[in-house]
């Protein structure tokens, strides 16, 4: 597992920053260079190209371009548009303080982002419990994308697939889409962004929105595969919004590097804050960068600003204000695709960050377009009379860079194919699966994509629900690493391009490469049988073969085998009576070797051999010599650490004449096994381990880092050279001229100034002053003799410590006041690190360093000192590599102190398992049906709970266990009016002249379901209601039947009957029972509430028929039948419940059954017809009255 280090803290920036006065006072900040968009015109696209070019791209510095606000429409980009046609559109928000996803419409973030900035003040900014919702990586509205491409530079536009001119060489007559004709296509010349090369169904569509408020922030992190990073700022919040409400003014903070410095970056970051940049998981701290040994550009980024990143230049962004909007995209060019695929691509693999750009499939399909293009000139060429045009189609700078860009990208696409090429054998092409090509196969363990060959284990693979397959595919790279899954061995070599394919294609574009170059010569291209002859080392695919018959199939069902323990010292060497044992030899079993810095037997296949019989683990040439495996694998004369003479084990240490090799860099180490298949393993490297003891061994884990010295001076040395266009790469517009209409003529007005001072804005001075910095780089420059003898005057010889000692991290908890540190410069530390899966606590706590006053250098005193503390860390690396040193002893005795703590506080099994790295697996018996039950119920929430009065937002969607979201977005329903003047029943009534009755008629209310907060609900009066909050009450009875008929109330029963009713079952084969005496008055209610239903839908059914447009000869059901005496009631049998006769033309159905049985003197007796007085019937009324809006009622039914 990793180290366990202190790392640094988040410290959140304040929002009461001075920006200002912060770049003022820090000498190693600096603004970033800003030019105006309207000198775009002013000076031509060509010239702001060559701009992009030399500043960005190869100068590796940043660019603001401002000013994109005039141009951008003022009704489309703003938060009101936005949240009027993609409102409703759910997205996942990132909680920063949780470091969880929010799923929240968009609508209802930008609602609530008021909210969300007005938590903050000076006071509270730094409380790790306050919401820090961030809405980032949305799809952009394709809205804007249409008005982006209107105002943005198509050079440097999203998916630009021709930087051609309009008309220029190489075009050609197209259909108009915007009138009838045809126009001019652009000119022949490379595209913008290579990834429009690409088929459609493989593009990664990285148009991306990020909206965010005041305290969300980006951590520091590199562009994905090295592309170059775009962000436009379309809209921020100013005073006031829209509604009148104040508003905080919306900015960006940027803090942003160079790519020259992104190694002394990436050091800076393992080696000083403890965070390795390629995760993306740690916002540095402003101290951190004060203290920084590089120059940091500041950029506020306003309204209108856009930022143009360089390739793999580590940045960092801080949100301000109540809103801000930025739409943002990456482009891939040949010079970013050659990042990837040097550093890029191998950086994110060993951290196992996703691969969207397949950049090798990138190389292929681009080589394609372009051997098109250059096929289309060559016919021009050819059939084209005008010798103007025929000049302007061989000088073209466009065309010629073209070629350039294509002889580039085929080295490229050589050494894809060096590495995926196998020793010539016809029985194992016979052996490879073929699959075809379609971009989507992807690492099991690192998750790049894998553009033609790779392994697949035939043991592992998984059936999905859907009636697919998950396959374990591993890349040849990680599994020259050593990773795998659990079988190690016996995988299927698996392409999906046809070899010979890919060969032929090479050949064809080598061939046209010799054409336009003017033929072979020194610098052509070679065959790619005549590459592999010249290689001095085994191809990627030739190792991946090699290790696949050494490396031994396991498996899967069984574990691996653990590695046996090393015994303690004491029981080992010391005897009961104290004599020192005499060490028995080791044995060595068959297919073992001894590694040569443990001493200790393993499996040869994870050593590598050299010639003089010693064997390195693949570990140990890791961390201890900065070696690859793949790096020694491929080697046909590979020769150990001790054959060239720089061993830095302990027994070589003494050897005379070795000088043991320095680690230059820091490890980390992470783990993967979050981001990797489940089914994966390391076989070869703990890649979880650091390098952290071997840097100690070295002596270099002093203040003075000679890893940082040394990552500085590489730094400086990149930018003494300055950005320049070489000339294999780039076309000098200036070095060919031709002459025609008998004056010699320049290709383009560039020719006529220099490259080094391009005027884009008069306030800059030209590109000098772009390229050089003009504040002073305070940076203390650290030797490695330690030396400061080249100080200049008025430099200080005792320079304020710049870095944090590595020494100093190894630090216990508790000794941290609450988990958090500071150090000399300001920087916050914590521990453990928050990045770490699986921290772990140290041992023991090591002892305070006295920190002593420095004599004055040159002294004798000085050097004695220095001798003697050489002496003393010769002897420490001694005692530490030998198991007999006193400091072993010291070392045990703290750990059973620590133990002893322990014991007393009870936690001794916890402490021991944890130092040594046990774990104890219980069996538990659990029947069967108890597992189930445990398995099938829902896990515990584990999070921490969060404090109410700190979540403002929260989800507002739709859960899918419930149609209704209390907490959410509470529903009420509101009544609907009716508007009879247009009721269409009305209108027939009037045409046949027959007299309206809606007096006569109850009419159906109807509701509509209204969301909480909406406008219609403070449009209405009041008769909305939460339909999850109110109380069920019964029926109250309908207003006909209050009304009192002209009968007279003598002949209406005044009361209920007191005897119990039978009530029948719900199951129709049983029985039915009566009821418990208990509930008589139940039963009561429930008759009387059946009765009432029962009278108001006959009711509304001779109504229905009297006014209705129904045949006269329907059939009237037959409990309405006026077939008998008046007064009678008919008598229906308990066991049969009444249905109400479904209702004609089309009306809404009022039949359902009744809660109890219809029984004499509780179906109403009338006669139903038009003139007919209507008499209601009803059960007798209970003797026990109830009580009705505070009175009480004997439920009189009379009518």
């Amino acid at each position: 597992m990793p180290t366990a280090r202190r790392s640094a803290a988040f410290d959140p920036i304040s929002p009461d920053l001075d920006l200002d006065a912060l770049v003022q006072q820090t000498p190693n900040f600096e603004y970033v260079t800003r030019i105006s968009c309207d000198m775009i015109e002013t000076q031509g696209l060509e010239t702001f190209e060559k701009l992009v070019l030399l500043h960005v791209l190869i100068g590796g510095k940043p660019l603001v371009i401002e000013g994109f606000h005039k141009r951008l429409d003022e009704w489309t980009f703003t938060s009101a548009w936005l949240q009027d046609n993609h409102g409703k559109k759910y997205e996942n928000a990132r909680n920063l303080s949780k470091q969880t996803n929010m799923t929240v419409s968009i609508g209802h973030y930008l609602s609530n982002m008021n909210k969300l900035t007005n938590q903050w003040n000076r006071h509270n900014y730094r409380d790790r419990d306050r919401q820090r919702l961030y809405l980032k990586d949305i799809d952009c509205p394709q809205v804007w994308h249409d008005k982006l491409r209107e105002v943005v530079p198509p050079s440097i536009f999203y998916l630009n697939d021709s930087t051609g001119d309009v008309g220029g060489p190489g075009s050609v007559d197209e259909p108009n889409p915007h009138a009838p004709g045809l126009r001019k296509s652009r000119g022949v010349a490379r595209a913008g962004d290579l990834m429009s090369c690409l088929p459609p169904a493989m593009r990664a569509e990285n148009l991306m929105c990020y909206i965010g408020h005041e305290g969300t922030y980006t951590p520091a992190h590199r562009e994905m595969c090295a592309s170059l990073g775009q962000n436009l700022m379309v809209e921020t919040s100013g005073t006031l919004d829209p509604d009148g409400k104040p508003t905080k003014p919306g900015s960006s903070i940027w803090f942003m590097t160079e790519s020259k410095d992104r190694h002394l970056v990436s050091e800076y970051w393992l080696s000083t804050l403890g965070h390795d940049i390629e995760v993306e998981a740690h916002f540095a701290q402003i101290n951190a960068w004060k203290s920084a040994p590089f120059t940091t550009y500041i950029v506020e980024q306003k309204l209108g600003d856009f930022i143009l990143i360089p390739p793999l230049a580590p940045h960092q962004v801080w949100n301000r204000g109540t809103r801000t909007m930025k739409v943002a995209w990456n482009r891939t060019t040949v010079e970013t695709l050659e990042l990837a695929l040097d550093e890029a691509l191998p950086r994110a693999r060993m951290v196992g960050r996703d691969e969207q750009y397949k950049n090798k499939a990138m190389v292929y399909f681009t080589l394609a377009r372009y051997s098109e293009l250059l096929k289309h000139v060559d016919r021009q060429k050819e059939s084209v009379s005008d010798h103007q045009l025929l000049l302007d189609l061989k000088y073209s700078p466009k065309i010629r860079q073209l070629q350039k860009d294509f002889r580039r990208l085929f080295s490229l696409y050589t050494r894809v194919l060096l590495a995926e090429a196998l020793p010539h054998n016809p029985r194992d092409d016979k052996k490879i699966q073929y699959l075809p090509f379609d971009g989507n196969v992807t690492c099991s363990f690192c998750r790049c994509n894998i553009f033609n060959r790779f392994l697949t284990c035939p043991s592992c693979i998984i059936p999905l629900e859907n009636g697919e397959e998950d396959t374990y595919d591993i890349c040849l790279e990680c599994y020259a690493m050593g990773r795998s899954c659990k079988c190690i061995s016996g995988y299927k070599w698996v392409e999906q391009f046809k070899w010979q394919e890919l060969t032929d294609k090479h050949e064809r574009w080598r061939q046209q490469i010799v054409v336009f170059e003017g033929g072979l010569t020194d610098k052509s291209a070679l065959p790619l049988h005549m590459e592999q002859q010249y290689m001095k080392k085994k191809s990627l695919a030739a190792v991946c073969q090699e290790q696949l018959r050494l490396r031994p199939w396991n498996d899967p069902k069984k574990p691996l085998s653990e590695p046996k323990l090393k015994k303690d010292a004491d029981e080992s060497q010391v005897n009961a009576d104290g004599t020192v044992k005499k060490r028995k030899a080791q044995v060595i079993e068959k297919g073992q070797m001894k590694n040569h810095v443990s001493n200790y037997p393993e499996p040869a296949w994870k050593l590598s051999a050299c010639k003089c019989g010693r064997a390195y683990s693949y570990g140990n040439l890791f961390r201890a010599f900065d070696t690859m495996p793949l790096t020694v694998m491929e080697d046909l004369d590979w020769q150990c650490p001790h054959c060239l003479r720089i061993c830095s084990c302990g027994k070589c240490r003494k050897v005379a004449g070795m000088q043991p090799f320095e680690p230059t860099g820091t490890v980390l180490g992470y783990d993967t096994r979050r981001v990797a298949d489940p089914r994966s393993t390391e076989s070869l490297v703990d890649f979880k381990q650091s390098n952290f003891e071997w840097v100690k061994k070295a002596g270099d884990d002093s203040e003075d880092s000679r890893r940082l010295s040394r990552r500085f001076d590489e730094a400086e040395a990149a930018k003494s050279r300055g950005p320049a266009l070489d000339d294999d790469h780039y076309v000098n517009e200036g070095e060919d001229t031709f002459v025609t209409n008998g004056h010699n003529e320049s290709e383009s007005p560039m020719a006529q100034s220099n490259q080094d001072d391009i005027p884009i804005d008069p306030q800059l001075g030209g590109l000098s002053s772009i390229g050089t910095s003009n504040v002073p780089r305070p940076i203390h420059r650290i030797h490695e003799s330690g030396d400061d003898n080249d100080l200049q005057d008025g430099e200080s010889q005792n320079p304020p410590h710049l870095f944090v000692a590595p020494s100093a991290v190894m630090l216990d908890q508790r000794h941290l006041g609450g988990g958090f540190t500071t150090d000399e410069n300001g920087i916050v530390f914590q521990y453990p690190d928050p990045t770490d899966p699986d921290p772990t606590v140290p041992q023991y706590a090591p002892p305070q360093v006295e920190q002593r006053v420095q004599p004055a250098k040159g002294s004798d005193q000085s050097k004695k000192a220095k001798r003697s503390r050489s002496d003393a860390r010769d002897q420490i690396q001694s005692d530490m590599l030998d198991p007999n040193a006193a400091n072993e002893q010291y070392h045990k005795a703290q750990v059973k102190r620590t133990l002893a703590e322990a014991r007393r506080n009870d936690r001794y099994t916890i402490a021991e398992a944890a130092m040594s790295g046990k774990s104890l697996f219980v069996k538990l018996g659990v029947d069967k049906i108890r597992l189930a039950q445990i398995v099938n119920q829902t896990p515990a929430q584990t999070t921490r709970p969060i404090k109410a009065n700190n979540v403002i937002v929260q989800s507002d969607y739709p859960s899918p266990s419930s149609k209704i979201n209390p907490l959410n977005n509470p529903m009420k329903r509101a009544r609907l009016e009716q508007d009879d003047e247009f009721s269409t029943k009305r209108n027939r009534r009037r045409k046949s002249g027959q007299q309206p009755t809606d007096h006569l008629t109850k009419k159906a209310s109807k509701y509509m379901a209204i969301s909480s907060g909406s406008e219609v609900e403070e449009d209405m009066d009041g008769d909305v209601g939460h339909a999850q909050d109110r109380v069920p009450k019964p029926r109250q009875l309908p207003a006909y039947l209050a009304r009192k008929s002209d009968v007279g109330d003598n002949e209406i029963p005044k009361e209920l009957t007191s005897e119990p009713k039978q009530r029948p079952s719900r199951r129709k084969s049983v029985t039915s029972r009566p009821r418990d005496s208990t509930n008589k008055a139940e039963e009561s209610l429930e008759d009387v509430a059946a009765a009432a239903e029962a009278n108001r839908r006959a009711k509304l059914r001779a109504l229905q028929w009297d006014h209705d447009d129904s045949p006269e000869d329907e059939p009237e059901p037959e409990f309405l039948s006026d077939k008998r005496p008046t007064g009678e009631l008919k008598k229906t049998p308990a066991s049969k419940p009444l249905n109400v006769a479904p209702i004609p033309n089309g009306t809404s159905s009022i039949h359902s059954k009744p809660k109890g049985p219809i029984t004499p003197g509780s179906v109403p007796v009338s006669i139903f017809s038009k003139g007919k007085k209507i008499r209601v019937a009803s059960a007798k009324s209970s003797t026990k009255p109830s009580i009705t809006n505070g009175k009480s009622s004997r439920h009189s039914l009379g009518v």
